[in-house]
């Protein structure tokens, strides 16, 4: 806290507390008496209520953040609410008959009328306290959210960017220009499969998550545009359990990896490339190549891998695993959907996905 807010608030209590002390005041002289003082006030009394509820304002002031060391309002909110009600009425009521019996000699009924008139005062001073911190606490976590939410919509936009850049919708248009010189059908095929994969970057570009289905019908889709660039020479086989396919991933996070094994290695008749997508233990989903020959760097390789990486730290606190031996092999963990809509299939259901 800056020096001038912690001036702010001192000031502010001193106010809040001189404003206490006159009404304390007020009562304890209408209670005795009857009526209210005329001239002259007695302004001894006055002066003794306001630098005594000044001090015991202080006292409290100096106590709280003492007490939110001990005991955090986030993970034990009525535990601190109470302690600090005890503590702060504990202190209070201890003044007050010190005070009350060794300096002012005052009268025990006074000094009760004191403990309650505090006890009162300190707890609505808790009650507006715990309600600070609750909306200071919800604000502070509303902001994180929509920040994360941007930071989230910021990688998924970059991720977008790639696939529906121009050098990508180039390649397609000449790919069908050629065709449809060579085979109108298979043109006709490559303009549904490439509106297909359009159609599914446009409609998730702002969902968070997606299930395996529809992910893997959207790589389908991609990799019939590349196997007519490639032909035989590229293999991608999908073997995925049935009990997997409801469970959720980020979009276009199976199709990264799919593009990026395609963009670093070298692709021909002598050095064909394989990509395998497959299930480990019902807890990761496995994207596995082959290697050729790198046609780029490797830190190009890692923007998607780390534009992914990123991703899944909104959803699961299990990492990503990395492993580049004699293939490289990127490991996704498995992402369920809330136990209340999650259309789970037993394990005796599951049969390997249809390959391609």
């Amino acid at each position: 806290m800056t020096p001038r807010k912690t001036m702010r608030k001192f000031i502010f209590l001193v106010l809040a507390c001189t404003v206490l002390g006159f009404l304390f005041f007020l009562y304890l002289y209408y209670s005795k008496t009857g009526g209210l003082p005329s001239y002259p006030f007695p302004i001894d009394l006055i002066l003794q209520a306001i630098v005594g509820t000044n001090l015991m304002g202080l006292l409290v002031f100096q106590t709280d953040p003492l007490l939110n060391r001990l005991l955090n309002w986030k993970t034990n909110f009525l535990l601190r609410f109470l302690t600090g009600f005890i503590v702060n009425v504990a202190l209070a009521v201890t003044v007050i008959i010190l005070a009350g019996v060794f300096f002012l000699k005052s009268e025990v009924e006074e000094l009760w009328k004191l403990s309650i008139l505090f006890t009162i005062g300190i707890f609505t001073y808790e009650i507006f306290y715990c309600w600070f911190f609750s909306y200071r606490y919800y604000a502070v976590t509303q902001v994180e959210q929509l920040r994360g939410e941007r930071w989230h919509l910021e990688l998924q936009f970059e991720s977008l960017k790639s696939q529906i850049s121009p050098h990508y919708l180039f390649n397609c248009l000449n790919t069908i220009s050629s065709l449809l010189y060579k085979d109108s059908h298979m043109a006709e095929e490559y303009i549904r499969r490439m509106a297909d994969t359009f159609r599914y970057v446009l409609s998730n570009q702002k969902q968070k998550l997606v299930s395996l289905r529809e992910e893997v019908e959207f790589v389908k889709a991609y990799y019939y545009l590349l196997q007519v660039r490639y032909e035989h020479h590229l293999r991608l086989e999908i073997n995925l359990p049935k009990n997997l396919l409801d469970t959720r991933i980020p979009p276009m996070a199976l199709q990264m990896l799919v593009e990026n094994a395609v963009k670093h290695n070298l692709i021909s008749k002598d050095q064909p490339l394989l990509v395998y997508i497959s299930a480990q233990d019902n807890t990761y989903v496995n994207v596995i190549s082959t290697k050729t020959v790198a046609i780029q760097s490797v830190t190009s390789f890692r923007v998607g891998l780390d534009n992914i990486r990123n991703r899944y730290q909104f959803f699961t606190r299990e990492k990503i695993v990395v492993k580049d031996d004699d293939k490289f092999t990127v490991q996704l963990p498995v992402i369920r959907p809330k136990p209340q809509t999650a259309k789970g299939h037993s394990l005796m259901d599951a049969e390997p996905f249809a390959s391609l």
